[in-house]
């Protein structure tokens, strides 16, 4: 498990009973809301908003006294420079809080996208398994029955719940289907896995294989428009950018 995986369960646990009663589409609704909500409450947080607030106050008398300017050019750049130091320093004071506010952020931003973005086949479907760069011959598959050799790796047509489909390298079981995560590729394990670990595990550093990609079927959250629509990202991510921005408003955050 790596480091923003450290909440995933309680996250799992919670979405568990969610599933119960709700549809997808409200659950990352739900989820969208409460990372909008977080972002706001960390940010006022961890940000001067009294200074935030003098500045802007300061910054408007100074809009307005470029308004109502009626001299010439050269007597206005004064002007117009302290205006935007004004806003400059509010962005000094505002990016190192907002960056800290998002990290946080992260955590549910990882699960979710694991969560979300791939659903397990139907058992008796065939599945694209493609294996990049090149594919490697010691692979086997465990029973060998229905697999047939793809393009770039292998067309696997998925067990049932209770049976079990093995891809071996050697003795070591590389994968096991059907999956327990729904997670679309497997590859050597990578430096960055320390943050975020696949709970698929991770191919022999030996083999000829960086990657296999899973040709697993997308989780729709709407019914409707291209895929990319459809999918978990579009969802979520319009709910949080949205709900922070009422959140603003709402908790009258600078």
């Amino acid at each position: 498990m790596g480091l923003f995986d450290l909440p995933a369960p309680l996250f799992a646990a919670i979405d568990s009973v969610l599933a119960l009663l709700l549809p997808v589409f409200v659950r990352l609704t739900v989820w969208g809301v409460l990372a909008g909500l977080l972002t706001m409450l960390l940010y006022r947080r961890f940000s001067n908003q009294t200074r935030i607030a003098e500045l802007k106050t300061q910054q408007k008398l100074q809009q307005k006294l470029m308004a109502e300017f009626e001299g010439e050019f050269n007597e206005l750049m004064p002007l117009i420079g302290s205006t935007l130091a004004l806003g400059f320093r509010q962005l000094r004071l505002a990016l190192g809080p907002a960056l800290l506010a998002s990290i946080p952020i992260l955590f549910l931003v990882i699960w979710v996208a694991g969560e979300f973005a791939f659903q397990s086949p139907t058992a008796g479907d065939i599945i694209d398994f493609s294996a990049a760069p090149v594919m490697d011959d010691r692979y086997y598959w465990s029973p060998s029955g229905g697999i047939e050799n793809g393009e770039s790796g292998w067309l696997v047509t998925w067990p049932e719940a209770d049976g079990s489909l093995e891809l071996t390298l050697g003795e070591q079981v590389v994968l096991s289907l059907p999956l327990a995560d729904n997670i679309g590729v497997i590859h050597k394990q990578q430096w960055w896995n320390i943050l975020m670990a696949n709970p698929l595990g991770y191919l022999p550093d030996d083999s000829n294989i960086d990657q296999i990609t899973l040709g697993l079927p997308a989780v729709e959250a709407l019914p409707f428009g291209p895929q990319w629509v459809r999918g978990w990202m579009f969802t979520f991510f319009l709910v949080f950018f949205a709900s922070s921005i009422a959140f603003k408003f709402i908790l009258k955050i600078e």
